[in-house]
């Protein structure tokens, strides 16, 4: 692993005595005696999210239904990493820790709090279902994710007022239908006492249930008229073979990096679009929150449905339970879909989204203003014709640090970088009409990119844009070239050009006996990482990072940036930059008191 996270005391090396036994964690791996527990589950939804991550924006140019906005890749993300934060509170929550079913009610939870747009609040139901499922036995088998599945795909039907083949939902019924198939196929197959364990089990059950999946996606572009037009899948649908796939791979199929190329179907012949006739699509998307009993939902969406069949509106989607609710709908009077929910209970998180102004890709809702009359609403805050940064710092030292180069800091804790709620809270706070979002970390990339566009999208007179800087010491590169009296867009182009134009490296103090790329290390030795890699093992912490950075200069570079965290050797800083200043006397070194732990030293060369 490499330095990505400054401050996380994850270890960069797996010790040899333990197998990986999360879903199978690698194609190779095989799935042996370990069951599959809470852990294994959120290990597979954040390789889910990170795949799903990548391939946000071409999910996003899918979608054309039901409303051509370009945004489902960017929902289903957003509400996966709410999914993912609620996962990760509860298994970080004192007491024994959370059976399977548990973490999937936790998920689910995360996912009907966070859910953004129509594909976000059916992928909040589907989670909901599988979470609700009656599971027999103890182990997580085959047949365990088969009745999951279906829970899920009959739970997801029912809570959309009118479904429509070719969508998420005709890939999460053939998904679930061949989940189905491959359990009755085991038992048939496998006779007595020779069963499958339960781990092979769920193996074969899941590669086939992404082998039915893949299939339904591309026979949606014959089941939805304006797919068969664009000569797209459905977009919903391939966000949810991203998630099984990437499930297929963790119990020892499929490799989750494959790519999910999609957006135009091969055999599609190019199709002439008529005209485009006079708007009829609804004028508004609204979501929101509602605590209510179930009669009151129940009246809820019988009003609202038989106001979309009068012709008010559709894609009425109402998901949830236990009191709290989240729904969706698009409508072109937004106040009867507020009476409706305020008529039901106490509506909250209210989104509204004014579908005719999205032209532009990837658009998102607004926030409720006062004019809606839902309480609680408030009028969308006055920006300022300014400019400002915010970047993600791990430590007292690197905050300080951030903040002294005019950036907007948004603290976060080793091991637990800032959500999109979080990156949205300072976006906001800041006041600016032009922000810069700095991620500082490899894994949080993706949603920094996420809330970027969906803030531009969502207030014209806001431009926000995510430069991707892996590591606090490519953030730092970027905060040198920032002007703000530079075009917005220049200003943007620079600072990225100049994270990605720094090369990174670290120092990490082994805690355990493990293996690693450069062999096998002893607790306390010290690994030297570059880029991506541990390439290297020494018995000090300044023999390491001087062979770190002889590595690094043998491919050039003008500064060397250094960032002292806790845990340095006294003196080893000093050492490491009369060193570089003795071997490379034309390479500038610049030296930060940092803070982070985790790691002794960041490495940065330009």
């Amino acid at each position: 692993m490499p330095p990505s996270v400054p401050g996380s005391a994850a270890s960069a090396a797996v010790p040899p005595s333990r197998a990986d036994a999360s879903f199978g964690a690698t194609p190779d791996a095989a799935p042996d005696a370990s069951p599959v527990d809470a852990g294994a589950l959120r290990r597979w939804a954040g390789a889910a999210l990170a795949v799903l991550g990548r391939h946000r924006e071409e999910i996003d140019a899918l979608n054309v239904f039901p409303i051509a906005d370009s945004d489902t890749g960017t929902n289903m993300y957003l509400t996966f990493e709410a999914a993912c934060r609620a996962l990760d509170d509860r298994l970080a929550a004192s007491g024994p820790a959370p059976s399977v079913p548990e973490a999937l009610q936790a998920l689910a939870h995360g996912a009907l709090l966070g859910a953004r747009g129509n594909s976000g609040v059916i992928l909040s139901q589907l989670l909901r279902g599988a979470a609700g499922a009656r599971y027999t036995g103890s182990a997580v088998d085959g047949a365990a994710l088969a009745a999951g599945l279906a829970a899920g795909a009959e739970s997801a039907y029912e809570a959309v007022a009118r479904p429509a083949p070719g969508t998420i939902l005709s890939v999460a019924a053939a998904a679930a239908q061949a989940a189905s198939a491959a359990v009755v196929a085991i038992g048939e197959l496998t006779a007595a006492p020779t069963q499958l364990t339960a781990n092979d089990s769920l193996a074969y059950v899941a590669q086939a249930t992404a082998a039915g999946a893949r299939e339904a996606l591309a026979r949606t572009t014959d089941q939805l008229e304006v797919l068969r037009q664009a000569g797209v899948v459905d977009a919903g649908g391939l966000g949810l073979v991203v998630l099984l796939d990437t499930l297929a791979a963790y119990t020892g199929g499929l490799d989750p990096r494959g790519a999910y190329r999609q957006r135009r179907l091969a055999a599609a012949p190019a199709v002439e679009r008529p005209p485009a006739p006079a708007r009829t699509d609804p004028e508004f998307e609204v979501i929101y929150l509602v605590e209510a009993t179930d009669s009151a939902i129940a009246e809820l969406r019988r009003e609202l449905d038989e106001f979309c069949e009068r012709g008010g509106g559709d894609s009425l989607v109402v998901v949830g339970g236990d009191g709290l609710w989240r729904v969706h709908v698009h409508v072109d009077d937004a106040g009867v879909a507020l009476e409706a929910g305020i008529a039901a209970g106490r509506p909250r998180d209210i989104q509204i989204t004014h579908l005719a102004s999205q032209a532009a890709p990837h658009a998102e809702p607004l926030p409720a203003s006062a004019a809606s009359g839902a309480p609680g609403a408030s009028a969308a805050p006055i920006l300022r014709p300014t400019r400002a940064v915010v970047a993600v710092a791990y430590g007292d030292g690197i905050a300080g640090l951030l903040e002294s180069a005019g950036a907007h800091v948004l603290r976060a804790e080793p091991g637990r970088p800032p959500s999109a709620a979080d990156f949205e809270r300072a976006v906001a706070a800041t006041r600016a009409s032009e922000v810069v979002l700095l991620s500082n970390d490899a894994e949080t990339t993706a949603v920094a990119a996420a809330v970027a566009e969906r803030l531009s999208a969502g207030q014209p007179s806001m431009r926000v844009a995510a430069v991707p800087a892996k590591v606090t010491v490519q953030g730092i590169a970027a905060l040198a070239v920032h002007e703000p009296s530079r075009r917005f867009d220049a200003d943007v182009v620079a600072m990225t050009a100049a994270a990605g134009a720094t090369r990174y490296g670290a120092i990490e103090v082994a805690a355990t006996e493990a293996w690693t790329m450069a062999g096998v290390c002893r607790p306390g030795q010290v690994l030297g990482h570059v880029e991506n890699d541990v390439a290297l093992i020494e018995d000090d912490q300044a023999a390491a990072a001087e062979a770190v950075l002889e590595r690094m200069l043998s491919a050039g570079g003008e500064m060397v940036t250094l960032v002292v965290g806790d845990g340095t050797e006294p003196g080893m800083p000093e050492a490491v930059t009369d060193r570089v200043r003795a071997r490379h006397p034309v390479v500038d070194v610049v030296v930060y008191e940092g803070g982070q732990t985790g790691y002794p030293l960041l490495i940065g060369v330009e």
